[in-house]
């Protein structure tokens, strides 16, 4: 995003906060009434056993620092009332199970549903192994390595998330986002382009507004945080049934809505005004829907005339999901996520141009328990994405839109708690479709493949303190005749209750855009990690890994530096001179410190040692644009209780990270061509500068007798530093520097009935 669009924020934000600080006034001097009457809530969920998805009757769950609990039924559903409103750890334990934790908020507003799936014990003689408690586990039960869980809780109160999956990822070991005006991921020094978003088990191209084509971020995600619920981002050496990516994953999951009671949440911020509602699906016993919708603020303001301009971003989403229970061995889900996004302006002849992107996903799960321990899986879904340049550099309006139609079966056996099988086949036919694409097409173009993939992996406990994860993933492509087999392995040891040794390799190979013809391009992972929990609430995780690449695409006619490993940030990709005939590397070390939410607090730091090198066709080992060297993140959190049915809480967020490589300008060919001319003797030669950002976060939470609202303001780059993030030529000898957003406030308000 341009100067020009930043400057377009800046002014829309600095605008919207006056406008919505008068509106939350008066809705503050409101919650000073009867505020020191308590408020109570409901915590309700149901205990399934993980293996064989039946319920688990008997389990005892309780809430820390309270006494109050409740037994779960025999359906194992369990109740507990008249909890006071405020922030929880709530535990689950039951003989013969592995104690399970999760992190809840408890409002007046919402029953707050708490789902638990339990593993089982290993046995060991006459004793049972029982691990130490963990405020939330890997929802993939073989995800052994470079995996972090986290909730909605995790989402929405991150400073400056923007309640953003993607700009909250940003915060984890080995993570960078490299700015505030877009949600790019760089995970482990790899492209943004390698990354696979997931929803719901669906392959997502891309979920965020104003994507690039072949890129993984954009503006701002389309997803809605009140709609997710507890999920994975994995980023490195991830399990067998993951694949057509060489460096991370974000496997998101959806909540199910409430099966007992009617509620929504209403919320206005400059991230957009958005409706969400909830309940039980009529006629069907312990089945629900929940809906969302948002539309730009932007567009809202615009339309009312309180501002004006041109080149506005303009977007809005939707996202569905209906859980149906057909008796007591099959459910149903159905997934739905849409998007619509435009920027429209007027170049200098006076011509409508702009840009934009659409997101279009549905999908249907049929779930069916043939007996203890063995379920299948039976998914239809399809997805498809556009994305439009406005003008290229011939002059002609550009469109790219790729869809797949996705069907996939699933089984998995899990016989005991000792050993577990899951395989699956996947049957994707896919349409490319392109206008005027500069470098590879100037006419209409559309283009079908055929795609097959096929897993299997196995889950073996060796020995209750050692457990093996062996899989294999296999893609075939029809075009290009291509067909990849990609083994996965991954140990964990844990000799002692607080330690854990890890350890993990994979073959990693993703296929390359159209352009490329899809040939693939591969990474080797291999990571070793350890993890110690000296207390119930405490981890710290320290991981060193590296990745090998090979076949990747660079330029085949000229020796220069260009490589494939440094796209997918910015910009567009001409792929009429490339061969897959590169190489690289990237290697590093990942410290993670984490204190989960008790006592009224939390705390996170990381810190990260990362390096990304590559080979062009020059033949020279550089290192590339993602070689940041160090990330430093530092995260808290405190909650302080005003009174028995108002909170505050305070978060910050503060980051350090190193500059990656450039190519600087040759000042002599620029001026003598009139345009910016890289200097090819100094490729990769200079190094940016260090990015600082701190932000900082307070959210006012009010319970009413039946309902609630929140009110948050945080406040970007709060130190008000001017980061560069990029850099142009202006004849005839200037070169400029493109600054992050300025300290910013961002108010916004939710409603909770």
């Amino acid at each position: 995003m341009g100067y020009f669009h930043k400057r377009k924020i800046f002014i829309l934000i600095t605008r919207f906060f006056p406008l919505l600080l008068v509106c939350i006034f008066p809705l503050t001097v409101f919650a000073q009434d009867d505020s020191t009457s308590a408020r109570l809530g409901t915590i309700r969920g149901v205990i399934l056993e993980e293996r064989s998805q039946q319920p688990v009757p008997r389990v005892r769950i309780t809430i820390k620092g309270k006494k109050l609990g409740a037994i779960s039924a025999e359906n194992g559903e369990y109740r507990i009332e008249k909890v006071p409103v405020g922030h929880y750890l709530l535990t689950a334990s039951a003989n013969g199970y592995t104690t399970a934790s999760q992190e809840i908020v408890v409002g007046s507003a919402r029953q707050a549903i708490v789902d638990f799936e339990l593993r089982e014990s290993l046995h060991e003689g006459d004793s049972i192994v029982v691990t130490a408690n963990r405020a939330l586990a890997p929802i993939n039960r073989v995800a052994a390595v470079s995996v972090t869980p986290f909730s909605i809780e995790d989402v929405n109160r991150h400073a400056a998330a923007f309640q953003d999956p993607s700009r909250m990822a940003q915060n984890f070991a080995g993570v960078y986002g490299r700015g505030t005006t877009n949600n790019y991921i760089i995970v482990r020094g790899g492209s943004p382009m390698e990354l696979l978003w997931r929803l719901d088990g669906i392959d997502i191209l891309n979920p965020n507004h104003f994507g690039k084509n072949g890129s993984s971020g954009g503006l701002v995600s389309a997803f809605s945080s009140q709609m997710l619920g507890n999920s994975d981002f994995m980023t490195g050496a991830f399990p067998a049934e993951y694949g057509t990516k060489m460096s991370a994953v974000f496997d998101l999951h959806t909540r199910n809505g409430n099966t007992e009671e009617y509620e929504g949440t209403a919320e206005i911020s400059f991230n957009g005004m958005q409706v969400l509602v909830e309940g039980p699906m009529p006629g069907l016993d312990a089945s629900s829907f929940i809906l969302n919708y948002r539309h730009s603020t932007i567009a809202v303001l615009r339309d009312l005339g309180i501002i004006d301009g041109d080149a506005m971003p303009d977007f809005d989403d939707a996202m569905i999901k209906s859980r149906l229970r057909l008796g007591a061995t099959d459910q149903i889900d159905i997934t739905g996520l849409w998007g619509y996004a435009t920027l429209e302006s007027d170049n200098t002849d006076g011509e409508e141009i702009g840009a934009g992107s659409k997101i279009l996903l549905g999908g249907v799960d049929w779930q069916h328990i043939f007996s203890d321990g063995l379920i299948s899986h039976l998914k239809i879904n399809k997805t498809r994405n556009s994305f439009k340049d406005g003008i290229n550099n011939s002059g002609y309006p550009e469109e790219i839109t790729i869809g797949f139609t996705t069907v996939e079966a699933r089984l998995s056996y899990v016989p005991n708690a000792i050993t577990g099988i899951d395989v699956g086949v996947v049957y994707q036919p896919g349409t490319y479709s392109i206008e005027n694409y500069d470098g590879l097409f100037f006419a209409d173009t559309s283009i079908t493949i055929d795609g097959y993939r096929a897993f299997a992996n196995w889950n073996w406990h060796i020995m209750p303190e050692l457990v093996w994860n062996a899989g294999l993933f296999t893609q075939v492509i029809d075009r290009n005749n291509r067909v990849s087999h990609e083994p996965r392995l991954s140990l964990a040891w844990t000799p002692l209750e607080e330690h854990t040794i890890s350890a993990a390799f994979g073959i990693h190979r993703q296929p390359q855009p159209i352009g490329l013809n899809f040939e693939f391009s591969e990474a080797l992972h291999y990571v070793l990690g350890y993890t110690y929990r000296p207390y119930e609430d405490l981890m710290i995780k320290l991981e060193g890994y590296v990745k090998e690449y090979d076949d990747i695409p660079i330029h085949a006619s000229t020796k220069d530096s260009y490589s494939f490993l440094n796209e997918g940030y910015a910009g567009r990709i001409d792929f009429s001179d490339l061969v897959p005939n590169g190489t690289g590397k990237s290697y590093g070390a990942e410290l993670t410190l984490l204190k989960h939410y008790e006592s009224g607090y939390y705390i996170t730091a990381t810190a990260s040692y990362v390096r990304q090198q590559f080979q062009g066709s020059d033949g020279i080992t550089h290192f590339g644009t993602f070689d940041n060297i160090y990330i430093l993140n530092a995260l808290s959190g405190y909650d302080i209780k005003l009174s028995e049915s108002t909170t505050l809480t305070l978060s910050e967020k503060f980051t350090i990270a190193g500059g990656g490589m450039y190519t600087p300008f040759d000042m002599a060919a620029s001026r003598d061509a009139g345009y910016g001319i890289y200097d090819s003797t100094r490729a990769f030669g200079v190094r940016a500068e260090p990015y600082y950002r701190l932000d900082i976060n307070a959210e006012f939470r009010i319970n009413w007798s039946s309902s609630g609202l929140v009110i948050f303001l945080s406040v970007l780059n709060a130190l008000n530093t001017e980061n560069i993030v990029y850099r142009f030529y202006r004849y005839p000898d200037e070169i400029r520097g493109e600054n992050d957003l300025p300290i910013i406030p961002v108010l916004g308000i939710r409603y909770e009935f």
